[in-house]
């Protein structure tokens, strides 16, 4: 299966959700491809963390440019899986993975800007869709407020359902502190301690929305 994280907003979490997604389906026994396409280099440190912890990694490569669709293709030859993290804003690499993607996954922080972005995404979504029949788009809410009744994440949620061809999971990561302080150790949130429930429960929903 072929999962590309991505957005036209920096900042909304991107490689957080790739490297959970990469690290929890090589945990189920999976022979995972980890693709780093964003020239930040995020993903591909998380796993160099990983070696050096003697922690259990999947493998990763760095494509950008012209062949990354190509590549992506040929490692799904390879792998079982493989997940790839988009740097922000690269439309070329985005649309390049949406035709040969099986799910593309859409982490939007809840206000206005982010939303917004999703307008792009929709076309590049529905131009891929015509070479592309096995492809989803999903959007999910990520840093929300913890606060159950903020305005921001309704007004959201709202919004994103107005979307054609980038559907709305409904689903909802909120700001945790354990995730942002997991990932830069090259840890899962559920390796992080201390543990944190209502954050592993949350990107648990997000892993089996993706793969189920």
């Amino acid at each position: 299966m072929i999962v590309a994280v991505a957005g036209e907003k920096g900042g909304c979490g991107k490689t957080s959700l790739a490297v959970h997604l990469s690290g929890w389906r090589m945990c189920a026994g999976r022979d995972v491809m980890l693709v780093d396409a964003d020239r930040q280099g995020s993903a591909s440190m998380w796993v160099d963390s990983r070696v050096e912890r003697k922690l259990p990694a999947p493998s990763t490569v760095r494509q950008f440019d012209t062949g990354l669709r190509r590549a992506v293709r040929d490692l799904a030859r390879r792998y079982e899986d493989v997940v790839v993290d988009i740097g922000s804003g690269d439309g070329a690499a985005i649309e390049a993975v949406m035709r040969v993607a099986h799910f593309v996954l859409v982490p939007v922080q809840p206000n206005g800007m982010d939303v917004w972005t999703i307008d792009l995404l929709d076309e590049m979504a529905c131009d891929a869709l015509d070479v592309n029949r096995e492809l989803t788009v999903c959007s999910v809410i990520n840093r929300a407020s913890t606060h159950h009744a903020s305005k921001d994440l309704l007004a959201a949620q709202r919004e994103l359902l107005r979307f054609r061809d980038v559907k709305h999971s409904e689903l909802v990561i909120r700001e945790r502190t354990s995730i942002r302080r997991a990932v830069p150790f090259g840890l899962l949130i559920d390796e992080y301690r201390p543990l944190d429930p209502k954050g592993i429960g949350e990107l648990r929903a997000v892993f089996e929305y993706v793969f189920r």
